[in-house]
């Protein structure tokens, strides 16, 4: 049997409108509304010589959408004309039109590229400190990609050598991010939006964006030109659900094209996620912006711990299992990042979070060291479940770097640094053989997940912001929405242990 849509849903995935922005609620069937959309303007608006284009920014939520739509619709609703994908596959593609038209130029000569996720692995790619230059893809006057430096605020991966960042791009080597920066300074060029315009529309009528909160400037312009050149235009997100951190959203610009243009708006309020006594009531007080007070709770009644940094999940319950001690900075850091990843795989079946970091952040070869690290970190474990000193443990952890591939031995950090990192081994080490450890997640890695039940790490400032009501679009008040709203049943604050005299 299909899915039961509601008349609110009915209403929005059959509007007669061409421009659409449906606004969804947590847990009102977002991706469902999406596909449903998508399968009306195929069957009912599009002709057969052009599709529906519908666009996402992850290689899952895109997975999953086209598994809904394929699902209700059949396969050929996957097939071309029609084409399911992310925004960044889309930009690729129009990087490529734009290179065969002559309207940009790629060293060399080139009109075809090998399209990376990052340059890790690329020669020159390394951990860069804050201060220093950070090589990015440009254009100059005439359309011709070159290489352009910017300097970084705060410690990132990057190419920073000039040489080797020309390098890769003349070997017709990119990144989706280089893609991205190539773009957004081509659309300044004459000619281009109009080349753009008359390219989409040769193969789409309709384009449908799913989470459009989370498009950044670039994602937006492409929608734009699309409901210049007179395309069905369908945008389908929550405000309320914008984390403005996110691969560089830009979240407060999406008003900005709904004033642009006339869009017919479609309220989801409806959600079949929560239930129980307290969740529909909270969710509920939450959107209309009531103060609220969540009540407290320990880290043994929930499913799931979500707090808005990592270092606060380490303290509110020794069964909760963080991904990651904080974001890896050092050599030191990676080290730990790996030691922890073989305790969240263990027993958590997730890998650590900032694991591809780490692994740059050493220089080593990321598929050579998952074959072998396990067999020099796991003796790691066992010493430090013997009671070993933290201090010596992070000793051997910097050896055991060698092991796995690093270049060289880790240095040793300032004294504050050291402490600190000696009692993440030492946290670490309350966790090992517990039993029924739950995941600790930041509010950026539970979205658009959901538990039954649900403990968030709140700070005395953020349960102050509750207090006084949330509202749409500010970047705290948006990520203290998402982390309440994960709950099916129940939502709880948790504490740091030392104040719950535990």
């Amino acid at each position: 049997m299909g899915t039961v849509l509601t008349d609110r849903q009915i209403v929005a995935a059959a509007s007669e409108h061409r421009l659409v922005n449906i606004v969804s609620a947590p847990g009102s069937g977002k991706t469902t509304i999406a596909a449903e959309r998508v399968g009306y303007l195929r069957h009912a608006r599009v002709d057969r010589q052009r599709g529906v284009l519908a666009l996402s920014f992850t290689r899952s939520a895109v997975g999953e959408l086209r598994q809904r739509i394929i699902g209700r619709w059949g396969s050929r609703a996957g097939a071309l004309p029609s084409l399911i994908t992310t925004f960044d596959d889309l930009h690729v593609r129009a990087l490529h039109h734009l290179l065969r038209k002559r309207m940009l130029k790629w060293p060399g000569g080139l009109v075809e590229l090998e399209v990376l996720d990052t340059y890790q692995g690329v020669k020159g790619y390394r951990w860069l400190l804050a201060g220093s230059y950070r090589r990015h893809a440009a254009l100059d006057a005439s359309g011709l990609v070159t290489s352009k430096s910017t300097r970084i605020g705060k410690p990132q991966s990057g190419i920073g050598s000039a040489a080797d960042h020309r390098a890769v791009l003349e070997a017709g080597r990119v990144s989706h991010e280089d893609v991205r920066h190539i773009l957004l300074e081509a659309l300044a060029l004459d000619g281009v939006k109009d080349e753009l315009k008359s390219w989409l529309a040769a193969s789409f009528s309709a384009m449908v964006i799913d989470e459009v909160y989370d498009a950044d400037r670039l994602d937006l312009s492409v929608a734009c030109l699309a409901a210049e050149e007179g395309l069905d235009v369908t945008l389908v997100g929550d405000p309320w659900q914008a984390l403005y951190e996110w691969r560089g959203a830009t979240p407060e610009k999406v008003a900005l094209v709904l004033d642009a243009f006339p869009f017919a708006a479609y309220e989801q309020p409806e959600s079949f996620r929560f239930t129980g006594d307290q969740m529909p009531g909270l969710a509920s007080a939450l959107r209309d912006g009531q103060g609220v007070q969540v009540p407290t709770t320990t880290s043994g009644l929930v499913d799931v711990a979500i707090g808005r940094h990592w270092a606060r999940l380490w303290t509110v319950g020794d069964n909760v299992l963080p991904l990651a001690f904080r974001t890896v900075q050092n050599a030191t850091d990676a080290m730990l990042n790996l030691l922890l990843d073989e305790v969240t795989k263990a027993n958590l079946g997730r890998p650590s979070f900032g694991k591809q970091a780490a692994y740059t952040v050493l220089r080593v070869d990321p598929e050579m060291a998952e074959q072998t690290k396990q067999e020099f970190l796991l003796p790691v474990l066992s010493t430090l479940r013997e009671g070993a000193d933290a201090h010596d443990v992070l000793e051997l952890l910097r050896t055991v770097a060698l092991e796995v591939g690093a270049g060289r031995r880790p240095s040793r950090l300032g004294e504050a640094n050291e402490r600190e990192r000696a009692a993440d081994i030492d946290r670490l080490r309350t966790r090992l053989g517990r039993d029924a450890l739950i995941p600790g997640l930041t509010v950026h890695q539970a979205k658009g997940c959901e538990w039954d039940r649900v403990g968030v790490a709140l700070t005395a400032a953020e349960e102050g912001i509750l207090s006084q009501g949330l509202r749409p679009l500010e970047q705290e008040h948006c990520v203290l929405y998402v982390a309440l709203t994960r709950a099916r049943r129940y939502c709880g604050a948790l504490r740091p242990s030392d104040q719950l005299g535990v």
